[in-house]
């Protein structure tokens, strides 16, 4: 018997020499099909507040109505994503936590958004902005969807946008603490939080006496578009649910279902609340449809990586259809030329802002599965959260029969030693001949 496992045997550990280390390999967090989607809606934002275009027959008029639903498939995104990977982690180590995950996604949030407020503010200095400092303030403080809100005011155009950021920010402060509070009936909460939110954003529209952009942009109205696709990541943890959406879930059947039910003109409709959630996780369910292939093509993941850049810069640049008296870059708001500002911008923020300050986060605080491998670049292999440790036990040497004197019968089995690991003494055990 070896060494290392006399010391097992006793009660002690093995030598480090004997230890195994089995790592298993993780599964990425990184879903390339989310990218295509949040290309797709960032698209939908850009020709919303660009000039109206027409080629032929084709006009650009119609997505001036799709805003709402571009930026409730980034909640869809966002509420399928966070609540996905703080699953993974808490299926992995046991816990969650809410450090590490506020470090990565105040570098992956701020500094972008710190910067753009940052241009606006000396833009506003140099006068080639008017002044409106309580959108400013708003914005810094993550409640700019209840503060200065003011349709048709050119001098809240700027920031306008930064509502959304705040109603995702308002989200990442309550699904992590309600995951590691509640431990039962997670997902039924989460769904009866959506239903009774819809009941009030329904009710709220019809009596308040508020501008309609003052109130689909509050937290407490627009919260459901989050809920949901977190109840969903919930629910399809279970293998049964799960199987079921794959085969009941196409991509196309459930757009066309959909779109079937929304009537021509409802600013609130359940096929509205549905819609892009629905889509979101059928394309995640079933990519290998020409939908999914679509969406994960590299150019159009590329427009999803930098997506976040062309939301925050397009607000500055885009000024013509919803506040005709912003000219803030003078002949770069031309129609020809805001475009290609924007990707500019967009393109710079990301491999100069963004992405550092992602790797950034990684490296402070690892998350429990790898992400994008661009965000992995450079960093040390991930070190598993539970590590087993296995002695390399050598195997037993079979020694030949030992034949009896008397009669030359060899016994099926040697002489065998046996140690008792109570008492530590070992006792000597001979095979019998047997009677004939």
């Amino acid at each position: 018997m070896s060494a290392a496992i006399k010391r097992l045997v006793e009660g002690g550990k093995p030598f480090p020499e004997t230890q195994a280390t089995i790592q298993p390999k993780k599964r990425s967090s990184y879903l390339p099909t989310l990218d295509g989607w949040r290309a797709f809606a960032v698209l939908i934002v850009l020709l919303d507040h660009s000039p109206t275009m027409h080629l032929w027959r084709f006009s650009t008029e119609h997505f001036h109505v799709l805003d709402a639903f571009a930026v409730d498939l980034f909640f869809a995104i966002s509420g399928l994503l966070i609540c996905s990977r703080l699953l993974d982690e808490e299926s992995l180590t046991g816990e969650l936590h809410l450090k590490g995950f506020y470090i990565r996604r105040v570098l992956r949030i701020q500094p972008a958004a710190l910067l753009m407020l940052a241009v606006v503010a000396v833009l506003t200095v140099l006068h080639c902005l008017p002044p409106f400092t309580a959108g400013l303030v708003a914005s810094l403080l993550l409640v700019r969807n209840y503060i200065g809100n003011e349709p048709g005011l050119d001098a809240s155009w700027p920031t306008a946008h930064f509502w959304s950021l705040s109603v995702e920010e308002h989200f990442y402060l309550f699904l992590p603490t309600f995951l590691r509070v509640v431990k039962k009936g997670r997902a039924t909460i989460l769904l009866s939080l959506a239903a009774l939110d819809f009941g009030w954003r329904a009710w709220v529209t019809a009596h308040s006496h508020a501008m309609p952009f003052q109130i689909i942009t509050r937290s407490d109205v627009r919260a459901e578009m989050l809920l949901l696709p977190a109840a969903l990541a919930l629910l399809l943890r279970r293998p049964a649910f799960k199987q079921q959406m794959i085969r009941l879930m196409s991509p196309m059947l459930v757009l066309m279902v959909l779109m079937m039910a929304m009537p021509e003109k409802s600013p609130i409709h359940l096929a509205m609340l549905l819609l892009p959630t629905a889509l979101v996780v059928s394309t995640v369910l079933n990519p290998q449809t020409w939908v999914g292939t679509l969406l994960e093509l590299a150019p159009v993941r590329y427009i999803g990586r930098i997506s976040y850049g062309l939301y925050l810069w397009q607000e500055l640049f885009l000024s013509q259809h919803f506040a005709p008296g912003l000219h803030p870059f003078g002949v770069l708001t031309q129609p020809w030329l805001t475009w290609p500002a924007v990707f500019a911008c967009a393109i710079a923020s990301y491999h100069l802002v963004e992405l550092p300050c992602m790797r950034l986060g990684h490296k402070l605080a690892r998350p429990a599965t790898p992400g994008r491998p661009s965000l992995e670049k450079g960093l040390p292999a991930h070190v598993p959260e539970r590590v087993r440790y296995i002695p390399s036990t050598p195997r037993p040497v079979r020694r030949p029969p030992v034949p009896l004197p008397d009669s030359g019968y060899a016994p099926s089995m040697p002489l065998a030693f046996a140690r008792d690991v109570q008492g530590g003494q070992a006792r000597k055990t001979n095979h019998e001949r047997p009677k004939l």
